[in-house]
């Protein structure tokens, strides 16, 4: 069976939300029982009773009806960091709370996919990042990277970051989230080159997005029977 994992970034609205309800969605296809979760979410909401726009689209795709509260422990109705947003709101932020809803979800699904904020450096709390979230949850992750001039830079770094921690990274994965910037195959290439790491696939850019159309289109350009999920 398929362990659970983790999916980060190398910066935010790289597309971390969009890979992991595609994935979700094909685990789903495939009679998988697979969870969701995003530990942390921001951004203001579009109604009172309203949850983030993450979370909907994670649910939706995988399925789930779990708690909100095991799916989504922490939710700032501003956009910034978990760290950031705990002192403007006076809140007290505890990994255990977050680390107990993985392992109630774990314990109901075959398989958990857990979506980081922002990238693998963002602050949790003050010595506490995301990184260190995915080393508590013992969890193998995959990154996430946009395709913009100075991506190289941002991956290389979440990539030397990772390999600081000692983090099971499986590989990456390529969202081309603006119209310019690198190409694809030139973007692939550099990565492997200079990390010896797999690429499973690179989604190119769409100016007439729709989360509908990407996750339909993404088994198109990504390695599914190579992403680790063959062995469920």
């Amino acid at each position: 069976m398929m362990n659970s994992f983790f999916v980060t970034g190398t910066d935010t609205d790289v597309g971390k939300t969009c890979v992991s309800a595609a994935i979700a969605k094909h685990l789903r296809d495939n009679d998988i029982d697979v969870g969701v979760m995003k530990p942390f979410a921001s951004g203001y909401k579009a109604t009172s009773d309203s949850i983030s726009e993450d979370v909907e689209i994670l649910m939706k795709y995988s399925g789930a009806n779990d708690p909100i509260h095991l799916v989504n422990p922490y939710y700032f109705e501003i956009p910034t960091s978990p760290y950031d947003a705990s002192k403007q709101l006076n809140l007290e932020i505890d990994i255990s709370k977050v680390i107990e809803s993985y392992k109630q979800l774990a314990s109901i699904h075959d398989v958990v996919i857990v979506e980081g904020i922002g990238g693998i450096m963002t602050p949790i709390s003050k010595n506490y990042f995301v990184s260190n979230l995915i080393s508590d949850l013992e969890l193998s992750s995959f990154i996430v990277t946009g395709s913009k001039i100075g991506t190289v830079n941002h991956f290389m770094l979440t990539y030397e970051h990772v390999q600081q921690k000692k983090l099971d990274l499986k590989g990456f994965l390529v969202n081309q989230n603006v119209s310019d910037g690198y190409e694809l195959t030139n973007l692939k290439h550099q990565i492997f080159g200079l990390t010896g790491r797999k690429v499973y696939g690179a989604i190119p850019h769409n100016p007439s997005f729709t989360i509908e159309s990407y996750v339909e289109k993404f088994p198109n350009f990504v390695d599914m029977s190579n992403l680790g999920l063959e062995n469920i």
